[in-house]
């Protein structure tokens, strides 16, 4: 276990610690040709060999080890040089060199799949299936179930002829203050999973700093717009996000103490 967090610990200061910006410009732009790209290599390959010495393994099988972890590295980034700069890509970049610092792991240790499924075994009990349950119902599902019930209010904020218009769009068939694109689902994501979280944790008083953060930054535009359509709005749709995460939380802890 020493071996795997101590590549962890190297991976994540070598990504994130000691490579500058303007390398991953480079690396974007030049792909193999960047000085950038070559130079973060190097980074990995000394971080790898010092882990390595720190190891009781020989001098072959711990120079064979820290070559295969940096090349993948480096064909990993080069591979991402060519990809957009967004979360997708980020999320996979991590997940595929924790991986192989993983296998690299299991493999130095010795580990039989026999172990390896114990190992796993440990994971994925029945506590954590109901952990991981409530957080997937109160994503995406507990949404669109928002969405659902609170659609004839969504149509009615929305409607042309709604009161409150833009100057130069007397049709009022625009909204007078557009958010992000997806940031109100992520505000929900966010705010039930943190809520079922503190459920889990028994803080109830955090779900109540949650409810007062969230109020206190509406408060300001919700009194600026001074439409009594949208404060409802908002405040229905707050509760209702609430209530489900409330709901599912609670049954959710009722069921995980069911468990030995």
């Amino acid at each position: 276990m020493d071996l795997l967090l101590l590549l962890i610990g190297a991976h994540f200061v070598g990504d994130f610690y000691l490579q500058p910006t303007a390398w991953v410009k480079c690396r974007n732009t030049r792909h193999l040709k960047s000085p950038g790209l070559w130079k973060h290599f190097l980074v990995h390959l000394v971080l790898y060999s010092l882990v390595f010495l720190l190891m009781e393994f020989s001098f072959w099988q711990s120079s064979k080890t820290v070559m295969l972890l940096a090349v993948s590295h480096l064909a990993m980034d080069y591979v991402k040089s060519h990809l957009s700069n967004s979360l997708r890509p980020f999320l996979l970049d991590q997940a595929v060199h924790l991986f192989i610092i993983c296998l690299v792991w299991i493999y130095l240790s010795g580990f039989s799949m026999a172990q390896v499924k114990l190992f796993l075994s440990d994971f994925i009990t029945a506590k954590n299936i109901v952990i991981a349950l409530a957080y997937l119902l109160v994503c995406k599902p507990a949404s669109i179930l928002i969405a659902l019930a609170l659609k004839k209010h969504t149509d009615c904020l929305t409607a042309p002829n709604r009161q409150n218009e833009r100057p130069n769009n007397p049709a009022g068939t625009e909204p007078i203050n557009v958010g992000l694109i997806s940031a109100g689902a992520w505000i929900g994501y966010m705010e039930r999973c943190l809520a079922i979280s503190f459920i889990f944790m028994g803080q109830f008083a955090g779900i109540g700093f949650l409810v007062a953060a969230k109020t206190i930054f509406r408060f300001g535009d919700l009194t600026k717009n001074q439409d009594m359509k949208l404060t409802e709005y908002v405040m229905l749709g707050t509760l209702f996000s609430y209530a489900i995460a409330l709901f599912v939380g609670w049954h959710a802890l009722r069921l995980y103490q069911l468990f030995p």
